[in-house]
């Protein structure tokens, strides 16, 4: 009779399980989701367990579309939309994503809809993963409708080799409208707060090795990353919450991956000798010393997501995004303006001046990841008088050779504009205008990152401003050697939205000059 009834059990456990669908992973838990706006390095802790670690199955097995790896279609691999999307989703959910998700990006939307291992829908929602036709995304955060994602993606061809050579993004999606969203999670997005910190004064060195170390505005991975540190001997003058803060440059990186020398190991770092002209800010709020200036100009916001802050700066807490517009200013600090309607402030790098003496709209710039950084430099006194009479863009024209594999062409001067196709690597293009670092193609009108070409022939600038600095390299990160003369300079290389002059090897911005 036991027998019987175990047989019975059996059965109907059998059957079960050829009528009921197999589902895994179900989304239900509710995930509160810091939006990731920086891509994990190779030694951070996140890196370590999500992205290059054999839990991410593109990072182990180098699966693609036919898992296999195909260099003609890009991989699928480490690097590309699919393993970024894949970490992502396993450092949201805190355990190893489904492995059903393995491969072309754009078969991720009927897998899930056919294996019915996620909920799927139309609309987008936080920590939900966008899919595309051949991409796909991950969901940050939704402000007043507005989607916000995290990618990532490489060139065919040029696979990297560190996290630096990855192509990351955060904010505006790369493709305008998803085939549909998979819920891995019931997300919401963090509120943002803000960042308060201590320090304690020091005066040592440490040694770094890595390649691809992030720095950021503050101590923690909340504050802004400014690019990558380049490995070396630094002298660290601050400290704060497992923290060190460089003393050539003002940013932070974590002390876990450094090494601290002692007085016999301690050696020479090049850029050290930077540090004497250098004063980093202690905390991430103006100090009370910090100048403001009252302003008599008006600004044009042409952009339809650019914050409004209660102070002049990233520290400050967001009121939200100011309209497209003209408004007057009533006081300038730290590169910030203040919008006399409300009170609000907006940073200068992203909004075009208009002096009110004249009918012409002047800009202000900032050239680099590093303003915040250059701000502190004693040279910066006399670069900024220089900044108001700049103009963004450079007239003129000259050739750049292509050194990208494959680059890609927009429709304005930066990355939140459409894709218009590739140019191949070595194809010679003449640029008519430049502007933060793009320059404008004279024969379609399309904007291409200056960064991935290289002058092809010569090209003559002129200097208006009398104060312009001349620095060692392409960027404000550099030392000031002083001030250009005005007049017309030949140059013999570009880097970086920077020209080199020719008679002295030094260089400065492209964002102040005119090309003739």
């Amino acid at each position: 009779m036991k027998k019987k009834f175990l047989s019975c059990v059996i059965a109907l456990a059998v059957a079960l399980t050829l009528f009921v669908p197999v589902t895994f992973d179900m989304a239900s838990a509710k995930v509160t989701i810091t939006p990731r706006t920086s891509l994990p390095s190779y030694s951070s802790e996140v890196g370590k367990k999500w992205y290059y670690t054999n839990n991410n199955v593109y990072y182990k097995y180098d699966y693609g579309p036919n898992l296999k790896y195909l260099k003609s279609r890009g991989g699928y691999c480490r690097g590309n939309c699919t393993w970024y999307a894949y970490g992502r989703a396993g450092e949201i959910l805190g355990k190893t994503f489904n492995s059903a998700f393995r491969r072309n990006a754009g078969l991720w939307y009927s897998i899930n809809k056919s294996g019915h291992y996620y909920p799927y829908g139309s609309k987008p929602k936080v920590g939900a993963i966008a899919c595309y036709s051949n991409h796909v995304a991950v969901v940050e955060k939704i402000v007043n409708g507005k989607v916000y994602v995290s990618e990532s993606g490489w060139k065919i061809g040029a696979k990297p080799t560190t996290a630096s050579k990855i192509y990351f993004h955060y904010g505006t999606p790369w493709y305008s409208k998803a085939k549909g969203y998979i819920y891995i999670c019931d997300g919401e997005t963090a509120p943002e707060t803000e960042p308060t910190y201590t320090t304690t004064a020091t005066n040592y060195q440490v040694k770094i090795t890595a390649a691809d170390l992030n720095m950021r505005t503050g101590p923690g991975t909340s504050y802004d990353t400014m690019g990558y540190v380049k490995p070396g001997t630094y002298t660290i003058n601050a400290e704060s919450n497992g923290w060190g803060r460089l003393s050539t440059n003002g940013y932070w990186v974590s002390l876990s991956y450094t090494t601290k020398l002692n007085d016999t190991q301690q050696g020479t770092d090049p850029s050290e000798t930077t540090s004497t002209t250098t004063t980093a800010p202690t905390t991430t709020k103006p100090a009370a010393t910090t100048t403001t200036s009252a302003s008599k100009y008006q600004i044009k916001v042409s952009i339809s997501d650019l914050n409004m802050r209660t102070g002049p700066g990233t520290s400050y807490k967001s009121k939200g995004h100011i309209k497209k517009g003209t408004y007057d200013v009533t006081q300038e600090k730290n590169g910030w303006a203040k919008i006399k309607t409300n009170g609000y402030w907006v940073s200068l790098k992203y909004v075009t001046k208009i002096t009110k003496a004249t009918t012409k709209a002047t800009t202000t710039t900032s050239t680099t990841k590093a303003t915040s950084a250059t701000t502190t430099q004693k040279a910066t006194t006399k670069a900024t008088s220089a900044s108001q009479s700049a103009t963004t863009a450079a007239s003129g024209k000259f050739n750049v050779k292509v050194t990208a594999s494959n680059l890609v062409m927009r429709s304005g001067a930066g990355t939140k504009y459409k894709n218009k196709g590739t140019l191949k690597k070595g194809k010679v293009c003449t640029i008519k205008k430049v502007k933060n670092g793009w320059g404008q193609i004279a024969g379609n009108g399309y904007w291409v990152k200056l960064k991935y070409t290289k002058l092809s022939g010569t090209a003559n600038v002129k200097v208006t401003a009398k104060d312009l600095n001349m620095r060692k390299g392409a960027g404000t990160q550099y030392k000031s050697v002083g001030h250009v003369k005005k007049g017309t300079h030949k140059i013999k290389a570009m880097k970086n939205g920077w020209v080199q002059l020719a008679s002295n090897g030094y260089w400065v911005s492209l964002s102040y000059v005119k090309l003739v």
